[in-house]
Order: C-alpha cells, then structure tokens, then sequence
C-alpha cells in the first residue's frame, strides 16, 4: 500500500492507494463554527470518528453515516469541548486509523 499525506494550514489530507483502489480522507477543523468537517471515498457502515485528549481518554466517539458519498461532507460538532489539545482519530471498520489530526481549541 503506498500513502500519501499531505499538511495543510487547515487540516489534513491523505491519499492511500491499495489493491482495491485508491481512497482519500480528508479531516479539517473550522474553528469559527467549531465543528470538525470529514469528507472520504467509500465510507463502510461501521467506521467511526474518535476524539482523544493527550492523556488518551476518548471524549467523544462517533460512528459516521454509512452512506456518505465523495462528494458530500459531514460535521462533528466540538463546541461542547473544553479547551485543549486532542487527536482526532478517523478509524476503518477493521480498527484501521484511516486519517489522523491534532486538534487545538482555543476560545
């Protein structure tokens, strides 16, 4: 499997290519409505977004919509969230880590 990450000031994008084909993921962070925002190719019907802060307690654990398309994105909202850094983990039906990013809220 050959993958691709790319950093942006915005978020995170990555590319994985494997035998089946090649699928993107893409995690960013809006902090002006603060909400995460997560778009994919084929998403499958168990895969889940988890937010952990930098001891590794999960604070928020979401399954995403098993008919999400590549062209539509979906929201998480982190306003409930205290302040503080966390990594938001993107994470396959298998328990795979799919994509991964830092996470910063500041008010």
């Amino acid at each position: 499997m050959r993958v691709w990450i790319f950093m942006f000031n915005l978020g995170l994008a990555l590319w994985a290519q494997s035998s089946e084909g090649e699928s993107r993921a893409s995690l960013h962070y809006d902090a002006m409505r603060q909400v995460l925002i997560l778009s994919a190719d084929g998403v499958a019907p168990s895969e889940r977004v988890e937010i952990v802060d930098l001891v590794g307690r999960r604070v928020r654990s979401v399954l995403l919509p098993a008919d999400l398309t590549s062209s539509e994105s979906w929201s998480i909202s982190v306003a409930d969230l205290p302040e503080g850094l966390y990594y938001v983990r993107w994470l396959t039906e298998q328990g795979r880590l799919r994509a991964i990013r830092r996470l910063s809220i500041t008010r």
